[in-house]
Parts: structure tokens; sequence; C-alpha cells
């Protein structure tokens, strides 16, 4: 494990630059090494950036037995994913070919006669929310199963009444991102793969954030260190299908990238859409706005993140209200109970990023030429 865990050249080099704090890199990639180690996590990335820190990308492990993981190599990023859907109905809201507003029903013109009750009142805003009041059967979530009815059973998915009027209550909801997907699809004529393109490419140019390539066994994703039989090798997922859900791929880095340019403070405020009574500092769960869950750390400070989880992929984004630095954390296995782990390392990396940004502060008051 100790030998699966040392850093890349390709890390190394890529946090060698001259106004770096070599101490406090040092500090950060050290804690970032035995968090995976307490974990049981083989492989990960690890990227922070942002207008007032040092860029960092990180790799650690092996991508594949012998092949160590590089800062470069594309990841699974599960619900990560739903960050690029999620800005893809913004820009569509902001150019006005989708407003926010619109009925789910009336876009993709599903018949108000057939769909079931309360259905109609669903908006895309809704959706975006985890409001939409959709029901959830008990048993595998819809959007992991094979044959999953959305995309292509839309309207039978839709007959069924809601379990709470739309805009309601927070329930999360795979299955409202796919009807995102296919909202943007139907009312602009374009493929979400290709509407996501768009908006990265306008915000940061060429990157590795696409559709998930499942012909590409460069990376090994492990099974659950606690439970054998959550491996990753034993599932079939219908990635075309669960695209806008959890179906795309990217490096750490990139995605953090995207964040920076795409998501500024005047942005994340417009997302903090949970209702007031929510209490942010309850837990990291509690209240979710648009995209983002928000919530208050330890310090009082906002954040908004966002994290993914499936057989052998745990991911984490995060990016403060103010919106001067993020983080983001792919690794190549979870556990059992993969929220929980997830839950545990938001808190061990928050921790780990606030220790950096007071040694990087400080280098900076003690060695003036040190710059932003």
């Amino acid at each position: 494990m100790r030998r699966l865990l040392l850093v890349t050249l390709t890390a190394a080099l890529a946090v060698a630059h001259a106004n770096a704090a070599p101490r406090c890199t040092a500090a950060l990639t050290s804690e970032l090494q035995r968090l995976l180690t307490e974990q049981s996590l083989p492989a990960a990335q690890f990227s922070l950036r942002g207008r007032d820190v040092q860029a960092i990308d990180l790799a650690f492990g092996e991508a594949s037995p012998g092949r160590p993981l590089t800062v470069d190599q594309p990841l699974r990023i599960a619900s990560l994913s739903k960050i690029l859907t999620g800005l893809a109905v913004l820009d569509a809201d902001a150019d006005k070919s989708l407003p926010l507003g619109s009925k789910l029903v009336d876009v993709l013109g599903i018949d108000s006669d057939s769909s079931g009750r309360g259905v109609g009142g669903i908006t895309l805003r809704d959706l975006l929310g985890h409001r939409s009041g959709l029901r959830r059967h008990a048993g595998l979530d819809e959007m992991l199963r094979p044959e999953p009815r959305c995309p292509p059973h839309i309207g039978q998915l839709l007959s069924e009444p809601l379990h709470a009027p739309a805009g309601a209550t927070f329930q999360y909801s795979n299955t409202g991102y796919c009807l995102l997907g296919e909202a943007l699809r139907v009312r602009t004529g374009q493929s979400l793969a290709d509407r996501v393109a768009a908006s990265i490419v306008r915000r940061i140019g060429r990157s590795t954030i696409a559709p998930y390539d499942e012909s590409d066994l460069t990376v090994r994703y492990h099974a659950s260190p606690d439970d054998p039989t959550d491996d990753p090798a034993s599932y079939y997922f219908n990635y075309p299908a669960m695209l806008a859900s959890g179906g795309f791929e990217s490096n750490a880095r990139d995605l953090s990238r995207l964040i920076t340019r795409a998501f500024p403070a005047n942005s994340l405020k417009a997302l903090d859409t949970a209702p007031q009574a929510c209490v942010r500092a309850s837990g990291p769960r509690n209240c979710h706005g648009l995209i983002f869950h928000v919530f208050d750390d330890a310090r009082g400070q906002r954040m908004f993140w966002r994290d993914g989880s499936l057989p052998g992929v745990s991911a984490l984004a995060v990016v403060p209200a103010h919106a001067r630095w993020n983080w983001v954390f792919i690794a190549t296995r979870r556990h059992r109970d993969g929220l929980r782990l997830n839950e545990q390392l938001l808190a061990a990396i928050d921790h780990v990023v606030a220790r950096h940004l007071q040694c990087e502060e400080t280098e900076r008051q003690t060695r003036p030429g040190m710059k932003r």
C-alpha cells in the first residue's frame, strides 16, 4: 500500500513551479497520502486551484498494475456529472433557449391527460434542485438499472403520480437529471454531450471531460474493501442512459478548472435556493440548492459541494461561497456505505485544505517575493 500511495513524478512536476510553497505542498501531499491509507483507497487524484491559491494537481497510486496514475488520466466521476448537466441547463436558461421555469411536460411534448397526478407542475428548476416529487421505487435506482425507462420510455415514467407536489420537498433523483438532459435535447436539437462540450470549451478550451469510454481499460476500479460484492466488474451500467446523472469522465484538474471559471461567487449565491428554514450548519446533506448541496463548515464558511459514488468510484467537488478557490477529489474505490465515506472525506479534506491555505498565507507573509 505504501508503494501504491507514492505521488507520481507527473504530480510532483505539476506542483514544482517557482511560486509554490514547497513546505506547504509537501504537508498537503503527506496528509492526503495518510487519508488514502486510512480509508483503503488505492489510487486518487486531487486538484486545488483558484485566484487566491497556487494550483496543485496530485495523483496517487496506480491506474492499473505497474502503471502509475497521472494527473492527466480521465477517471469516472459518477454524480459529479450532474455539475456538467446543471451547467448546460444554466447556460440554456441564460440564453433563453430553455428557461428554468419551463414546464417539463411542455418541453417534452407530453400530453397532460396521460401524465400522472401532479406531473404537469414539474419545472426544470424543480429537477435541477431535486424537488420534482418524482416517485422513487424500492430497489435499485432507476438510472442504475440495465434498462432504465429514461430516456426511452419517458411517457411511461411520467404517467405515474408524484409522491409529493412538485417543488415542495427535496428527494435526490438521478432520473430528474436524465429528464433535464432530454429537455435540453428536445428544445435545442443537440445532444447533452454536445451541449456540455460547448459549455466546457467556451470556458476552458480543450479538456478530458467527456462521456465515459467503457472500452478504455486503462484504469482499474476496485471493489469495496468492506464488501467484495460491491465490485464494478460485477455490474453493468447503461452509461449512455445515465450520462446526465453519472456518465461522464474527467481528471480532477480539468473539473477544477471548469468550476473555477463556471461558478463565480455571484452565481453560487443564486444557486443557494434551499429553504431559509433549512439550517445549513446542521449537516452536509441537509440543505440542497440547484446542483449543489449547501452547508456551513466547522469554521462557519458556506460551502457548495457535490459528490459521486458508484462501485469503484468516490468523487467530491467543493467550492466555498466566496469562490476564491475550489478542490476536486476522485478515487478509484468506494466503501459499502459510499455516502458516509464521502462525508468523511469531505470533512477530512476540508480540514487538510484549510491547513494548507493557512500555511500558504504564512509563507506569503514571511516571503515577500512569493506571489498569490
